[in-house]
């Protein structure tokens, strides 16, 4: 049962990842684009700076949860490592445990925001496109990154969890 959730949740955020991928893409080929624009033919490509800008918040929110199950964020466990299996796993639950509900709060918070910045009519400078999209991609990011944590948390209640 854990095993299942877990592997789902890690599909997901390589869909998430892939799609983040091709963000990641798509905005260096229009940065390439508006510097030959812009030496070419001394125009830039009107709302580059907009779309680089969402199209990094889209990047960072869709590869977050991926990230975390790679491993690839940041831990220090010097402390941790040097105490019994058993009190590190007590401590890598309630750390994940506060983690991923942090993690669902700050995902709630961000659709609260996009619930405000829609009403408020909160848009980009110059290609007057709404922020809300993107604030949503965020909420969706941070809430990916809280299944993959929970499924890390469940995960220390299985025998590969009692090896780690």
């Amino acid at each position: 049962m854990i095993k299942g959730y877990v592997n789902i949740v890690n599909k997901a955020s390589k869909g998430l990842e892939n799609i983040a991928a091709v963000i990641l893409f798509l905005s260096a080929m229009l940065v390439i684009a508006n510097v030959i624009s812009r030496r070419v033919f001394n125009t830039p490509i009107t709302g580059t700076l907009d779309l680089v800008l969402f199209f990094t918040t889209a990047l960072i929110a869709l590869s977050i949860a991926y990230c975390a199950v790679e491993g690839g964020h940041i831990s220090i466990s010097i402390f941790v490592d040097r105490l019994p299996k058993r009190v590190q796993k007590v401590i890598n639950v309630v750390i994940g445990t506060i983690s991923a509900l942090f993690l669902v709060l700050v995902s709630r918070q961000l659709v609260l925001y996009a619930i405000s910045s829609h009403s408020s009519g909160d848009v980009s400078l110059t290609l007057r496109w709404p922020h809300y999209p993107f604030i949503l991609l965020l909420a969706v990011g941070f809430g990916a990154l809280a299944l993959v944590v929970v499924g890390q948390v469940l995960s220390l209640f299985t025998e590969e969890g009692e090896q780690r």
